[in-house]
C-alpha cells in the first residue's frame, strides 16, 4: 500500500511538472511604421546671438527632437528673449508637457531660473516687478511659466495645447543675487524633455 500512495503521488508530482513547463503560444502581429515627429523644437531668433561671454548657444538635434542650450547669465536679472522655439508641424493639435528629469549643479542661494512659454510673436512686458526682475504674470502671449529652480522632477507639467502649424517661443529669465561669492564657480544643468 505504501507503495502504491508513493507511486501515486510522484505520477502527481511528475503530471503537475509538466502541466507547469507547457506555454500555449497565439499568433499576435505587431507592425511598427515609424513617423515623422509632429513637434519639433527650431532655433528662435536669438539663438546662437552673443551673450554677456560667448554666445548664446542653441544646438538643434539631427531630427529636431532635441534641444540643447546654454547660456551665461550675470548678477541680478538676465533675460533671454526667443531662444528656441516649439513647434507643431501636423495638422493636429496637441497637449504639450515638460518633464523635468534631473538638475545637477547649483546656483547661489537666491537664485532663480524660469523657462517662459510665449505664443509665436507674442510682445513681451519686461517691466520691473515688485520683486525687482520683469513681472512675469499673465500678460497676453503667455502660454505659460516654469519655475526650473522649485517644480518636483519627474512629474509631468502640462505647458498647454499647441494648434496644428502653431510655434511657441521659449525665453529664459536668471536671477542671480550678489554675494560674497564668485560667480564663475557656479554651473547648473536642467534636463527635461517635452
Amino acid at each position: 500500500m505504501e507503495k502504491k500512495i508513493t507511486l501515486i503521488t510522484l505520477t502527481l508530482l511528475a503530471t503537475a511538472f509538466i502541466a507547469a513547463s507547457v506555454f500555449t503560444y497565439y499568433p499576435l502581429t505587431l507592425t511598427v511604421q515609424p513617423t515623422a515627429p509632429p513637434v519639433v523644437f527650431a532655433a528662435g531668433s536669438n539663438a546662437n546671438q552673443q551673450d554677456l561671454s560667448g554666445n548664446i548657444v542653441v544646438n538643434i538635434g539631427q531630427n529636431s527632437t532635441s534641444a540643447s542650450i546654454t547660456i551665461h547669465p550675470t548678477y541680478h536679472t538676465t533675460y533671454y528673449k526667443n531662444v528656441t522655439l516649439i513647434k507643431n508641424t501636423d495638422s493636429k493639435a496637441y497637449n504639450v508637457s515638460l518633464v523635468l528629469d534631473d538638475i545637477t549643479g547649483d546656483l547661489p542661494s537666491g537664485s532663480h531660473v524660469y523657462l517662459i512659454v510665449y505664443s509665436s510673436g507674442a510682445t513681451r512686458d519686461l517691466r520691473t516687478g515688485v520683486s525687482g526682475y520683469p513681472d512675469l504674470g499673465p500678460t497676453g502671449g503667455v502660454v505659460t511659466v516654469v519655475n526650473l529652480t522649485a517644480p518636483s522632477t519627474n512629474s509631468p507639467l502640462n505647458i498647454g495645447v499647441l494648434d496644428n502649424g502653431g510655434t511657441w517661443e521659449i525665453d529664459f529669465l536668471v536671477y542671480i543675487p550678489e554675494g560674497n561669492y564668485a560667480i564663475e564657480t557656479y554651473s547648473q544643468t536642467f534636463s527635461m524633455h517635452i
